[in-house]
């Protein structure tokens, strides 16, 4: 049985780290060592929490604030297993999580990423409405979160990482890198991972900028000059009917806009419009 290495970083998230590190241990898949990064945390409750986790199956390492992709690269470099899980501190997985995703790499040697379905707790609930896996969606925009299992040697292959990338999306970057080196990507079809949404984050950060999107996904793109050039027709039409999809989005919410505008007008609908709709 393969040992399988769940690496997790932990910024002052001692609310929280204690639920996903049960998650870990509650895995029916029993050859698992946990790498908990202390990635500078100076929050008294997650010192206090981060000093009582230890057993034999638990490595603590420290960082000063090397942010996501480094943690997560320290880590795994200290990392003994085949296998590599990224698990953030405020995120939980099911039981069967890495049992089912290992039997995947075992049995396909051509996959180099295993994921799953997921769904979302904390701020808000449900279905994370993420896109079933594809090629072509996944060159557009990453449809793949961190907590997916990959080989060790896959890392080391590509180069871990990318602590360049300072605004985020260093798991797009990364998964990229994967896809370049000939390996492929397989979603379980089942919820096997939970993401905790907090009030704010690195991700809502990034969002509300558009110019840091925009340089982002840039940079991106150059990192992976060789994937781009193999796909590059492929990319080209995906760009084009992605395009076409905005264009007929706008028309449409244009087009409701003045549906609305109109309506507002008439005098017997206006005091309803007023007290239900334009709160």
């Amino acid at each position: 049985m393969s040992k399988v290495s769940i690496i997790m970083p932990c910024y002052n998230d001692g609310e929280y780290i204690e639920e996903a590190v049960a998650s870990v241990f509650a895995q029916t898949y029993k050859n698992i060592e946990l790498v908990i990064v202390d990635d500078g945390s100076d929050n008294e409750q997650t010192l206090s929490v981060l000093s009582r986790l230890s057993g034999p199956d638990i490595k603590l390492l420290k960082t000063n604030r090397a942010r996501p992709a480094g943690a997560r690269n320290t880590g795994i470099t200290q990392a003994t297993g085949k296998y590599i899980l990224p698990l953030d501190a405020d995120d939980i997985i099911e039981p069967d999580y890495v049992e089912k995703a290992v039997q995947v790499l075992e049995k396909n040697g051509h996959i180099g990423v295993v994921y799953c379905y997921a769904d979302l707790f904390g701020e808000n609930n449900g279905k994370w409405e993420l896109p079933n896996y594809s090629l072509d969606k996944m060159l557009l925009d990453n449809i793949v979160f961190v907590t997916a299992l990959f080989h060790k040697e896959d890392w080391e292959k590509v180069g871990g990482f990318n602590t360049d990338m300072e605004h985020g999306m260093e798991d797009y970057d990364f998964w990229l890198s994967i896809l370049e080196i000939g390996k492929e990507i397989y979603q379980i079809p089942e919820v096997l991972f939970h993401y905790r949404i907090k009030p704010a984050s690195r991700t809502t950060e990034f969002l509300t900028n558009p110019n840091i999107v925009k340089e982002t996904y840039r940079d991106i793109y150059r990192n992976h000059p060789v994937l781009y050039e193999k796909y590059k027709d492929q990319y080209a039409l995906i760009l084009r009917d992605a395009l076409i999809d905005q264009i007929f989005f706008n028309r449409t919410l244009q087009e409701s806009i003045l549906i609305l505008d109109k309506i507002k007008r008439i005098p017997i609908l206006k005091s309803f419009i007023k007290k239900f709709i334009m709160k």
